[in-house]
């Protein structure tokens, strides 16, 4: 009985040795599974994790090069509106003349810009008393210029610059010649010459922002007493030596020309109706009639020659010479019935007038369409 009861003690303690050792087997076994189910799935958020950054920034990298594409389109867009905006000022020039002078009618640099900035025009001034051997009849300073400015960039809303990339003239400057007993002195353009920057002054600008060496050439000097408080022109001012320009629209000149025009002729026809005049006094009444109107349709074609483009201005010119020969004609025929008269000058510079001014009024409608 004893034996029997120490082997149950035994068996029983050889039991729980032999299932502890199974237990911490199997613990240590769940154990290590456990970490190894742990590290899979840490493994496996991880990956998702890289994959899901890697697809976050893959989105933000096209964001970013979609967000630097339209920037960059905007910047380009933005620089090319202001290019063209820059370039659209040469075409807003195309109609004016732009003056620098003294004011009193005597010297004075004139120009005018075309559409690709190119540029031409003239200084003039003189002096009648300025005379010697071989040139009784005075002095004339003269330059007839032409060359081209660079692309203006804007400078502020009212201001842009430029400077002069060439320039040419028709007559080597200090260089002199007679003719006609008049002594001419070629030189350079005064206003333009010397110039680093010239500025193109838009209408609207702030005369008080302005600088006063401009304003002074442009009737602008005393703000106080200016009825205005912008400027109400283009103007040019050639920075370095301050020279300033102004202008004025030829188109509008034009018109007060034809106006003019109009004006003194009546007068010049009211004279001949109505004047006790001598018979070579009216003819030389109706030769001044035909001038005006001759001298008003020159003006004209000056302003169609820079509006109509090279094809239309060779269809305008093969119609004008066809014209001519018709005036030509048709004033020939009114005079023939007094041919050889005394009449006869008064009656042909009359019909030429006649149909000058009917041209000047039909080639005014087209020089309109330009305004």
């Amino acid at each position: 009985m004893e034996r029997k009861i120490m082997t149950f003690v035994l068996c029983g303690m050889l039991s729980l040795a032999v299932c502890g050792c199974t237990g911490q087997r199997e613990d240590a076994e769940q154990s290590e599974n456990a970490e190894q189910i742990e590290v899979t799935v840490l493994e496996e958020v991880t990956a998702e994790q890289i994959e899901s950054a890697v697809d976050q920034a893959a989105s933000d990298a096209e964001l970013s090069e979609a967000a630097s594409e339209q920037m960059a389109a905007e910047v380009e867009s933005a620089a090319g509106a202001e290019t063209e905006s820059a370039s659209s000022i040469f075409s807003e020039l195309k109609y004016l003349q732009f003056d620098f002078c003294s004011g009193a009618g005597g010297w004075a640099t004139r120009l005018m810009v075309d559409e690709d900035g190119s540029f031409a025009g003239e200084f003039f001034d003189g002096e009648l008393g300025a005379v010697g051997e071989g040139y009784p009849n005075g002095t004339m300073y003269e330059c007839s210029f032409s060359g081209k400015f660079t692309q203006p960039e804007k400078v502020n809303d009212y201001t842009y610059s430029m400077r002069i990339q060439e320039i040419s003239y028709d007559k080597e400057p200090d260089t002199e010649e007679i003719i006609d007993g008049v002594l001419y002195c070629y030189g350079t353009p005064y206003g333009l010459d010397g110039a680093e920057k010239i500025l193109i002054y838009l209408p609207g600008a702030p005369l008080d922002q302005l600088p006063e060496e401009y304003r002074s050439w442009v009737g602008f000097y005393d703000l106080s007493k200016a009825e205005t408080s912008e400027l109400e022109f283009y103007g040019l001012y050639n920075e370095a030596q301050q020279c300033g320009f102004s202008s004025y629209s030829i188109i509008d000149s034009l018109s007060e020309i034809i106006a003019y025009t109009q004006e003194w002729a009546e007068d010049a026809e009211n004279s001949i109706q109505n004047d006790p005049l001598t018979q070579l006094e009216l003819n030389e009444q109706s030769q001044r009639i035909y001038d005006l109107w001759d001298q008003a349709l020159n003006q004209e074609w000056n302003v169609l020659k820079r509006a109509l483009d090279e094809n239309e201005m060779a269809q305008l010119l093969e119609q004008q010479r066809e014209w001519i020969s018709m005036k030509e004609a048709a004033a020939k025929e009114a005079g023939s019935a007094y041919e050889g008269g005394s009449m006869q000058s008064m009656v042909v510079n009359l019909e030429a007038a006649r149909l000058t001014k009917e041209r000047v009024y039909e080639l005014w409608e087209l020089v309109e369409t330009f305004r």
